[in-house]
C-alpha cells in the first residue's frame, strides 16, 4: 500500500495549479520519499489535462484524474478511492508548499497518535511584508489562515488548504459530505468532517512546520466577495449544523443590532463582523425554506 498521497482538486485554475506543481517538486526529500500526487480535475479542462501531463512525463507519480463536475468534495472522493495510500494529504491549487513540507509531515506522520491534523497557513512572503495587503486581509478575513505556533499540538477543526487525514479515519466515519464545498453549497466540507472525527472520538492534531502559503486573490477583498463568502458559509452551516428559523431569527436580530450599533457608533471592525454575521444568518433563514441539496457522507468500502 501507498504510504502517501496529497491529493489536489481544481477546476478552471490552471495557472495556479502549475504554481502549485511548482512548488511540491522543488520540496526537500522528493525523491526520498516519493509521494503519489494526484490531481482531480472537477469538469474536465484540456487546460489541466496539459499542466499535469507536462509534469507527469518529468516525474514519477503525478496523476491526472478528471471526473464529471460535481463539486469539490465529489471530486475528493473519487481520489480518496482511486488511491490505497495510508496517509491522505489535501491541499488547495491555490497554495504553494514551502520546502520543508514534505519532511516535516513525513516526520508527523511517523511520531503522531492522531486520526487527522492541521497544517499551517500563511500569506507568501510578498504579501506578508506588503502592509497594504496585510490591512485588506485582515479587514476582509476572506483568505484562509492557520499559524498557531509551536507549541500547540491539538486543534478542534480544519481548514482545507492544508490538512491531512489517515485513511482509517475515512474508512471510520465516511468521506466529504457531497453537499458541502465549492461547486456545491460553497464552503463546510472541512469543518463538518472535522467535526465528525471528533464526534467519534477522535483527535486532530497541528503540525507547525508543515507551511503553505495561500495565494491572494485581489478579487477576495472586496465588499461583493466578502458578502458572496458568508452567505455561502450559511448556506453550508444548515447542513452540517441543521437547526430552524425559530433559532436563526434571534441571532440575525441580534447581527442587525450590532451592525447598527456599530455604524452609529463609528466602529468598523465591529461593523465588518456584525455585517458578516447578517449575511451568515440570512442566508442560513433562506435555506431552510429552500429544497435540500441531494447527497450526503458516502462510505469509503475497502476491499
Amino acid at each position: 500500500m501507498t504510504a502517501f498521497a496529497i491529493i489536489v482538486a481544481t477546476c478552471d485554475r490552471a495557472v495556479a495549479l502549475q504554481r502549485l506543481l511548482a512548488s511540491a517538486l522543488a520540496m526537500t526529500g522528493w525523491e526520498r520519499l516519493t509521494p503519489e500526487i494526484i490531481v482531480v480535475d472537477d469538469g474536465p479542462s484540456d487546460a489541466i489535462r496539459f499542466v499535469v501531463a507536462d509534469v507527469a512525463r518529468r516525474t514519477p507519480g503525478v496523476r491526472y484524474l478528471p471526473v464529471p463536475a460535481g463539486g469539490k468534495s465529489r471530486a475528493l472522493n473519487r481520489a480518496i478511492r482511486a488511491t490505497q495510500a495510508r496517509l491522505l494529504a489535501f491541499v488547495d491549487d491555490d497554495v504553494e508548499l514551502d520546502a520543508g513540507w514534505l519532511v516535516a509531515v513525513a516526520a508527523y506522520a511517523s511520531r503522531a497518535h492522531f486520526d487527522a491534523a492541521q497544517g499551517t497557513v500563511r500569506l507568501p512572503p510578498e504579501s506578508a511584508g506588503n502592509p497594504a495587503v496585510i490591512a485588506a486581509v485582515d479587514h476582509w478575513r476572506t483568505i484562509p489562515s492557520c499559524d498557531l505556533g509551536p507549541s500547540v499540538s491539538e486543534v478542534g477543526s480544519l481548514i482545507g488548504a492544508n490538512m491531512l487525514v489517515w485513511r482509517a479515519t475515512f474508512a471510520r466515519v465516511g468521506l466529504f459530505d457531497e453537499r458541502l464545498g465549492p461547486g456545491a453549497a460553497g464552503f463546510g466540507d472541512d469543518s463538518e468532517l472535522a467535526g465528525r472525527i471528533r464526534s467519534a472520538g477522535g483527535r486532530i492534531g497541528y503540525v507547525p512546520d508543515a507551511v503553505v502559503y495561500h495565494h491572494v486573490d485581489p478579487s477576495r477583498l472586496s465588499a461583493e466577495y466578502f458578502r458572496t463568502f458568508h452567505t455561502r458559509r450559511g448556506l453550508s452551516r444548515i447542513y452540517y449544523k441543521p437547526t430552524g428559523p425559530l433559532r436563526i431569527l434571534p441571532n440575525l436580530g441580534l447581527a442587525a443590532m450590532r451592525l447598527a450599533l456599530a455604524i452609529v457608533v463609528g466602529m468598523p471592525d465591529v461593523r465588518i463582523r456584525a455585517l458578516g454575521r447578517w449575511y451568515h444568518y440570512r442566508a442560513m433563514l433562506a435555506a431552510t425554506r429552500a429544497a435540500p441539496l441531494a447527497g450526503g457522507v458516502p462510505r469509503l468500502e475497502e476491499p
